[in-house]
């Protein structure tokens, strides 16, 4: 509590002249005194008066005088001064004789002996504000309501010893012999644990054990012993705690340790980073008492961010926080790739190992044996987590064996050094990133990181082909959990393989094997385009048929251009024939017909190449691949051939197949996308409902996130039709949530078109054509101008509706001629329903502007230029 700061306050205050002459007198207590009854009596204060806003007024007054006489009752304080000191360090004024029942306390201090009052506590006195932490100390509280032994572990900086002091400090008036600190950090002679636990109580060691001494002092009496850092001393400290707890049966211990005593008895708990909100307090609170003139709120999103990348960890929070006296927060950020050094300045009057945060880790590190320090390191090339088979992998050498890993890895999670989940199947273990960082630097150090990384990516490469066939059968969502779980360390893997070129083959054939896992999980979309063009830029001549097959499928599907595609397909299917993969080779003759026909509008070549693959897969027995092409089939037939009736049964072929195969995904996207289409295409929107709320289901157990947006859109456009706004705008809402949390800027775009759609719908006309507008640009900018032409139509079309709303029929005509250019560009058709909505819009105009001057003006749209489309379309 600052004095100074408490004083100016009084002055405000009622009391304030009476207090200002008790603080004239400064009271006359010692300072160790002073501050041991302002540090800890203070928080019981605080706590009791919390949420009292007048604590002059009778009820919070009251409360107060009724601890203080709680606390002469047992000893804790023995005069006037002393209670005044208690309410001086909780900012309240002292206590004053003209209230009855405050006289009468104080004429019962002046009364008291000194010699009555008994020391209760040697607790440190904090020299900073304790922030957060209100559910962990409710926990730990209750935890010791049922332990006798209980013990706080966690990580380095974790902030075991300072919530121990707080909780201990809060439990000051339970234990009627007081609490007791015994810090053992400093202790290097594990036999003279007893000895430095006896001189924290303050007694004298005489001519006897020290341990045998102890128990006398305190075998008949109530106290709680907090022993801190024992990590170094576990042995030692287990047997102590035993043999005191067994002689000593009202003493409670609370140890914090980085690893447990392990003993009968000990409950351990272990302390968990902070919640981001506390996080934010703490560093808002430590930057200002470094920087006066900070001005920062814990919501801020650059301390939320420096906050997470520190783990959440109390100390290098505070150590973050300090920096800000010689950085900016945008340049602390932008440190903390390199966290030991930007964490490097000494804290003066801290334990050694808690000046910086390489220190902190070192003391964990040196108390490590030789083998656990290797598995340690070697970790630290894990993203994001791994399972006990890819630590075996990775970590194997000729110095330790597969087998040897487990009983290594279970000491380093005994020891608060690696996490572990084992609610995931299969079990998880994970470092701080902090810790991560910290063992990387140990590999370069030792020379090893490149061996151990190439182990690494040989492990992501491994897990991808395993999980492949599942990705299309019963298994399907263990198998995505599993690779989106380690989706960070292939990532990982890619960038060593092929952006920092270290084994570019590796890289080439990871990339290709990820083509099923990006097929599904369409929102990695992006990363498959990224890493397909770099792995692209690695192949070499000397690389196999496959590999050059695998990474040109990923360019075909990810990332195409149309001018190019029938080319790339044709190639493509010319290295799977090289490489003897008749299934694939099967599959991209599907993808090639489809390129033939967006391609140059051969429609029979098309037909004739699709129908082929779905021959071939199924003559090979290939379900996926058959499945894809029958697919494949019928989208020609939707669009080539305008064949709907047969299309939608292939589509129904292949989505049976789909079922049978436990295929959830497919049958997802194809009730979502297709059979949906088809059932709105006939104006049969309650059937169309049906079929998107059972598409939606199945996409949320796969977490297809583009298929779920879609679903979601395509529900709200039946509700429309079907007269229920309100629930269209609800399913609107949420997919527009999902599409801008999870998918790229332009998976934006379909709900926003369709909330634009009710707008018009609604006679909102400005409010549409700002959508329509914003729609229009994010699609453009998201693919350029010329590409636009290739999807622009369905926007296009909702801006003809718009305008003719409006009576703009000239612009109306234009604009719909240059919908109908795109249609036929695209190879697409109008779809019914649309045609429907739009009508009503279209008649207008014709009717307004006449047969001849409608027909004219349509003509012009048709024959606009890229450039005139989209300026007039704008």
């Amino acid at each position: 509590m600052n004095l100074k700061s408490s004083a100016e306050k009084a002055t405000k205050h009622p009391f304030g002249e009476l207090l200002g002459q008790y603080r004239a007198r400064k009271s006359g207590l010692t300072q160790s005194r002073l501050a041991e009854l302002a540090g800890y009596n203070q928080a019981i204060l605080v706590r009791m008066c919390q949420g009292k806003k007048d604590l002059t007024g009778p009820s919070g007054r009251e409360r107060i005088v009724r601890l203080i006489e709680t606390l002469a009752d047992q000893g804790a304080l023995s005069t006037q001064d002393e209670a005044n000191a208690l309410l001086l360090a909780a900012d309240l004024p002292p206590l004053f004789d003209r209230q009855p029942n405050e006289a009468r306390l104080i004429a019962r201090l002046a009364h008291l002996p000194a010699g009555q009052r008994t020391r209760r506590t040697n607790l440190p006195a904090p020299l900073t504000s304790f922030i957060g932490r209100v559910d962990e100390i409710a926990e730990v509280r209750r935890l010791l309501g049922q332990t006798r032994l209980l013990t706080l572990t966690g990580a380095g900086g974790s902030g075991k010893t300072r919530l121990a002091q707080q909780i201990a400090a809060d439990l000051l008036i339970t234990y009627s012999d007081g609490v007791w600190y015994a810090e053992l950090a400093p202790l290097a002679d594990p036999t003279q644990v007893a000895d430095l636990v006896l001189r924290a109580l303050g007694f004298m060691a005489l001519n006897r054990p020290a341990l045998e001494q102890l128990m006398d002092q305190v075998r008949e009496r109530h106290l709680l012993l907090v022993l801190d850092n024992c990590e170094h001393l576990i042995e030692a400290m287990a047997a102590f705690s035993i043999a005191l707890l067994q002689a000593c049966p009202r003493v409670t211990i609370l140890a914090t340790s980085r690893e447990a005593l392990n003993v009968d008895g000990e409950r351990t708990w272990q302390v968990p980073p902070m919640q981001p909100e506390e996080a934010g307090r703490l560093f808002t609170d430590r930057a200002m008492a470094a920087h006066s003139n900070a001005r920062l709120q814990p919501e801020d999103k650059i301390v939320a961010h420096i906050c997470q990348r520190l783990d959440g960890m109390p100390l290098a929070i505070e150590l973050a926080a300090a920096r800000l006296s010689v950085l900016s927060l945008n340049d602390i950020a932008l440190r903390l790739d390199d966290r030991f050094n930007l964490l490097a300045q000494g804290r003066r009057g801290a334990l050694p190992r808690h000046q910086t945060l390489r220190a902190l880790i070192d003391w964990s590190y040196e108390l490590l044996t030789e083998p656990e320090r290797k598995v340690f390191c070697r970790l630290g090339v894990f993203v994001g987590g791994w399972t006990l088979e890819q630590a075996e992998q990775v970590i194997r050498s000729e110095d330790i064996r597969p087998s040897e890993v487990l009983p290594i890895l279970t000491q380093l999670v005994n020891k608060s050094l690696v996490g572990v989940d084992n609610h995931r199947q299969p079990t998880r273990y994970y470092f701080l990133e902090t810790l991560r960082e910290y063992a990387l630097e140990r590999l370069v150090d030792e020379g090893t990181l490149n061996a151990v990384r190439h182990r690494h990516a040989e492990t992501c490469m491994a897990l991808v082909e395993r999980c492949v066939p599942a990705l299309h059968n019963q298994h399907q969502r263990n198998a995505l959990t599993r690779l989106e779980d380690d989706y960070a360390n292939i990532q990982t893997a890619l960038n060593w393989t092929m952006e920092l070129d270290h084994d570019a083959e590796l890289g080439c054939r990871l990339t290709g094997a990820l083509f099923h896992f990006w097929y599904i999980a369409s929102g990695h979309h992006s990363d498959a385009q990224k890493w397909t063009g770099l792995a692209k830029r690695a192949l070499r001549e000397d690389m196999a048929p496959a590999v050059h097959a695998w990474v040109l499928m990923n360019e075909e599907w990810f990332s195409s251009g149309v001018e190019t595609a029938e080319a790339r397909c044709q190639h493509i299917y010319t290295l799977f024939e090289q490489a003897g993969d008749r299934i694939h080779a099967a599959m991209v003759k599907s993808i090639l017909g489809r390129a033939v026909f967006y391609a140059r509008r051969d429609y029979a070549t098309a037909l004739r190449l699709s129908e082929a693959a779905v021959d071939e897969a199924r003559a090979l027995g290939a379900d996926w691949e058959l499945r894809f092409n029958l697919t494949m089939l019928a989208e020609c037939l939707r669009f080539a051939q305008h064949d709907p009736a047969r299309a939608e049964r292939v589509y129904h072929e292949s989505m049976v197949l789909s079922k049978a195969a436990g295929d959830i995904n497919e049958v997802a996207r194809i009730l979502g996308y297709y059979i949906n289409g088809f059932a709105m295409e006939r104006l049969q929107f309650d059937e169309a409902l049906r079929y998107s709320q059972e598409a939606l289901q199945l996409a949320q157990q796969t977490d297809d996130v583009a298929t779920e947006v879609h679903c979601r859109c395509r529900i709200a456009e039946n509700r429309f039709y079907l007269g229920d706004t309100a629930g269209a705008m609800m399913s609107l809402k949420d997919s527009l949530a999902l599409a801008t949390e999870q998918l790229m800027p332009e998976e934006t775009t379909h709900p926003k078109l369709i909330l634009a759609r009710i707008a018009l719908a609604e006679g909102r006309f400005v409010e549409a054509g700002a959508m329509l507008i914003d729609v229009f640009q994010m699609r453009r900018q998201a693919v350029g101008a010329s590409a636009f032409l290739w999807g622009g139509h369905d926007i296009v079309d909702a801006m003809a509706a718009l305008s003719a709303a409006q009576n703009q029929a000239m612009r109306a005509a234009r604009l719909r001629g240059l919908a109908d250019h795109l249609f036929t560009l695209n190879h697409h058709y109008r779809w019914a329903n649309l045609a429907w909505e739009y009508a009503p819009y279209i008649a207008k105009a014709r009717e307004t502007l006449g047969e001849e001057a409608y027909e004219a003006a349509y003509a012009q749209g048709q024959t606009m230029t890229p450039e005139q489309a989209i300026d007039g379309a704008l």
